[in-house]
C-alpha cells in the first residue's frame, strides 16, 4: 500500500526495524485518531458502569490493563494526572509514539535533524517495566492493605 520509505539523505537506523515500526506507527495513528474522536464525543459513555475485565471477576485481583480506558478518556480530555493515575502505561505510550514517530520523520526527510540511534527496544522495555511494575504495586495494595486504587 505505501511506496518503499526510504530516507531523503541516507541516514541509517541503528535499529533495522525502526523503519517497520514507522509503518505500522502510520497505521496505528489513524486508529488512534478514530478512538480519540470516538473517546471525545462517547467517552463518558464507554466508560460508565462496571468493570469488563475478565482477569478481575475471575480473580479479584487488577489485570495489567486495568484502569486502560478511562485512562484514555481522561487523557482525551486533557486531565493528564488522572490519566496516568489510572494506568501510567497509556501517557508513556502515547508519549513515546509521539517521540518516535517524530524522531524518525525528522531523520526521514532532514540532514541533521532527529536521532538515527533512538532506542526502540530500551522504550519498549521501559514500557514493559511501567506497565508490570504498576500491576505488582496495586495488587500489593489491594491484597495487603485491602486499597481500591481504581
Amino acid at each position: 500500500m505505501f511506496k518503499k520509505i526510504r530516507p531523503k539523505y541516507n541516514r541509517r537506523f541503528k535499529d533495522e526495524l525502526t523503519l517497520t515500526w514507522f509503518k505500522f506507527g502510520i497505521y496505528l495513528g489513524i486508529v488512534g485518531l478514530l478512538a480519540v474522536i470516538l473517546f471525545v464525543f462517547k467517552g463518558n459513555v464507554i466508560v460508565s458502569g462496571p468493570s469488563t475485565c475478565t482477569f478481575n471477576r475471575v480473580t479479584g485481583l487488577y489485570c495489567p490493563g486495568c484502569g486502560a480506558t478511562r485512562a484514555f478518556n481522561q487523557f482525551v480530555h486533557f486531565h493528564f494526572l488522572k490519566s496516568l493515575l489510572f494506568n501510567p502505561i497509556v501517557p508513556y505510550v502515547i508519549a513515546a509514539y509521539v517521540v518516535f514517530m517524530t524522531n524518525t520523520l525528522f531523520v526521514l526527510l532532514t540532514k541533521k535533524m532527529g536521532f538515527a540511534k533512538y532506542p526502540v527496544t530500551i522504550t519498549i522495555y521501559i514500557g514493559v517495566g511501567i506497565l508490570l511494575g504498576q500491576w505488582v504495586v496495586r495488587n500489593l495494595l489491594l491484597i495487603f492493605w485491602h486499597i481500591t486504587v481504581l
